[in-house]
């Protein structure tokens, strides 16, 4: 044939040439966002468990996010894998806890499409090791403190004990303080993470769960003459904490 087309160009200028089929490759999906913003949930003594990713669109709604952070060497520190649900900002836990001082950078998919996502690391806000509420007075006149606080670790090796021991007070010239204390178990002047414990003149606040870790919410006893202070009264309450789970009669809360 090539042959023929040389001897006769002419003839082979005649051929019919018929225009190329080009097929258009569609997706079936795109980016539901241009880009994320990725920060550290709240960290419970030196660790974080969750991540929180902002900046999702609607159409994120259903997709899968990979998450993966990363340390300034590039190597992987934590993975996370979550479906999305409603909302331009999200809640996601991590597969193992983190620091999150030691994150340098986010690499995140959402439903396999790959993501800019931007760190930042947000410090926790400061609160104080223990502080001192009045729960019946709308005025705002009365005050009250946990006063004599002090903090003992022990125990044989490893350390896993904590004895926590204060007296709470008011100025009130009447017993009329009702009175709440919290105690923010992460803070550094305790030598052990509290994760159960025992104690006498003291109760839960109401409504407290494990999820409000490490603050700790506790209300005195109205049988044990502790719930209010004043004129001269205080409450004197004791606690023995533990980093690991023990039932144990008079427990208080046991979130290990």
């Amino acid at each position: 044939m090539l042959l023929n087309l040389a001897l006769y160009p002419a003839q082979a200028a005649q051929l019919p040439i018929s225009g190329a089929k080009i097929t258009t490759v569609t997706t079936v999906a795109d980016r539901c966002t241009a880009q994320v913003s990725v920060t550290n949930g709240v960290i419970p003594g030196a660790q974080a468990t969750t991540v929180t990713v902002s900046g999702l669109q609607a159409d994120c709604e259903g997709r899968v996010l990979e998450l993966t952070l990363f340390d300034k060497s590039g190597v992987e520190i934590t993975t996370a894998s979550a479906p999305l649900g409603s909302g331009t900002s999200q809640s996601v836990t991590v597969k193992a806890p983190y620091a999150p001082l030691a994150v340098n950078g986010a690499a995140v998919t959402i439903g396999s499409w790959g993501v800019p996502a931007g760190w930042k690391y947000t410090p926790p806000a400061t609160v104080p090791a223990v502080s001192c509420a009045v729960l019946n007075d709308p005025t705002g006149t009365k005050t009250c403190a946990a006063t004599k606080f002090a903090i003992g670790a022990w125990s044989v090796p490893p350390i896993d004990m904590n004895n926590i021991v204060f007296n709470v007070t008011s100025p009130s010239a009447a017993t009329d303080v009702e009175w709440e204390v919290t105690i923010n178990l992460a803070d550094p002047m305790f030598k052990v993470y509290v994760l159960s414990a025992v104690g006498a003149n003291v109760r839960l606040a109401p409504g407290w769960t494990c999820s409000s870790m490490p603050m700790l919410v506790l209300r005195g006893l109205q049988g044990a003459n502790t719930d209010r202070v004043g004129g001269g009264h205080e409450a004197g309450v004791w606690l023995q904490g533990k980093t690991v789970s023990t039932p144990t009669a008079g427990e208080i809360f046991n979130c290990s």
